[in-house]
């Protein structure tokens, strides 16, 4: 929803578009905890 009516994020909040959510690996989401993500968020 937050797309569709164009909701501001804040800045801490990065957004990674994929072609496809099952092409997100439990090695990207490590790779983001380990880069010091509090939280990830993989939205199909």
């Amino acid at each position: 929803m937050a797309g569709t009516i164009r909701a501001q994020y804040p800045d801490s909040i990065r957004n990674v578009l994929v072609p496809c959510a099952g092409r997100v690996g439990p090695d990207l989401v490590m790779r983001a905890f380990g880069r010091g993500a509090d939280g990830v968020v993989i939205n199909a």
